[in-house]
């Protein structure tokens, strides 16, 4: 059962017309290069977006990425750096938001999964919460790195596996995904940075999962089942590289194509091999990876806007922040005020990672 979502998010906001200022700043020396930013602005379906970094900010003078008005080029040391700062920080907000909302003793956690593909360091974001919080020292732990913006439902997988499995009467897991994509901003004058740099932002969500019933009154969730698929010839789609100035990743313009044609259809097989028909589902959770990506799945599935709205709010209010992002349209969904999850309710997320792969996970209102 999922108990409840905390999430956190950086002090710094910018809007997408200053953040379009400040990369043309950076990027935009040649007009072309200023007028793709810009289209890459107008059509990202995002307002505003949380970041670590204070160089939006007006009167900011500890920019990151420029001195003395000169832009700068952090190497990936500095990056990393921040990011371990960083991650220590908004994970706890965001634990100690679910935990203390729902009066939970951080000893009773016996599994702890930790999510991100925008950092490392060791011992890590693991052993960082066992140590705030109490954690027991013999808890479970799973780390899920480098899965892009489907590794969540991935570890909703990890959850599943693990109340199916265990012996216990009673199995308390805490999920944290935190994701700093704003720490990886790249210069160099192509069409994937520029994408990159347009849409990505940073967030932490939590999420508690439980088979007690001392939870069975504040359960929101029952999570039925996951699903992953992988597509041939497709891994120079989407992906990560670490270089000297931290992460660099490649966005295919062919993405809202291969999810119209490639994965819908492949959601479509994997609810039916379930036994449920996509007209079944009441409320979906769609993966906000940019406003082509979420108009091929409203087409896909033949989706009302009202039916798009969370996934599309959550665009518009805090960009791509790559696997934190579902788990901020799930609680849209519980708590928001559009949608409302009954008793039987059915709730499809779905995510898309490097490889290509789409996760999908199935649940149930409590």
């Amino acid at each position: 059962m999922l108990i409840d979502i905390g999430t956190s998010n950086p002090p710094f906001k910018v809007t997408q017309l200053k953040a379009t200022e400040e990369l043309k700043k950076r990027m935009g020396t040649r007009p072309v290069i200023s007028r793709l930013i810009d289209a890459a602005s107008v059509h990202s379906g995002i307002e505003s977006r949380y970041v670590v970094i204070p160089d939006a900010e007006n009167g900011s003078h500890e920019n990151f990425y420029s001195k003395n008005g000169n832009p700068l080029e952090p190497d990936t040391r500095s990056r990393m750096i921040e990011f371990e700062n960083w991650s220590r920080r908004l994970t706890k907000e965001a634990v100690e938001q679910v935990l203390l909302k729902n009066s939970i003793n951080a000893g009773n956690i016996q599994r702890l999964i930790t999510i991100s593909c925008t950092g490392f360091f060791a011992p890590g974001i693991d052993y960082h919460l066992i140590k705030e919080f109490g954690i027991p020292m013999n808890v479970k732990r799973t780390n899920i790195g480098f899965m892009g913006c489907a590794a969540s439902i991935i570890g909703f997988n990890s959850v599943l596996e693990s109340i199916n499995s265990t012996k216990d009467a009673e199995l308390n897991t805490l999920l944290v995904a935190v994701e700093l994509c704003s720490l990886h901003l790249q210069l160099e004058e192509t069409r994937d940075n520029i994408l990159a740099n347009m849409i990505f932002a940073d967030g932490c969500a939590a999420v508690l999962f439980s088979n007690s019933d001392n939870y069975k009154l504040t359960a929101k969730l029952e999570l039925l089942f996951v699903d992953s698929i992988l597509f041939d010839n497709s891994s120079e789609l989407m992906g990560w590289k670490i270089g000297n100035t931290g992460f660099a990743m490649n966005l295919s313009s062919e993405l809202p194509d291969i999810i119209l044609n490639k994965a819908v259809p492949s959601l479509i097989k994997i609810l039916e091999s379930h036994g449920i028909n996509s007209s079944d589902i009441d409320h979906w959770a769609l993966h906000p990876g940019g406003r082509a990506i979420l108009d091929s799945l409203q087409e896909g599935l033949n989706l009302s806007e009202n039916e798009m709205y969370p996934s599309r709010t959550v665009l518009k209010n805090y960009g791509n922040m790559s696997s934190a992002s579902i788990l901020f349209v799930l609680k849209e969904i519980l708590y928001g005020t559009e949608r409302n999850i009954k008793k039987g309710d059915l709730c499809c997320a779905v995510a898309f990672g490097p490889g290509l792969t789409m996760e999908a996970a199935l649940f149930r209102g409590i």
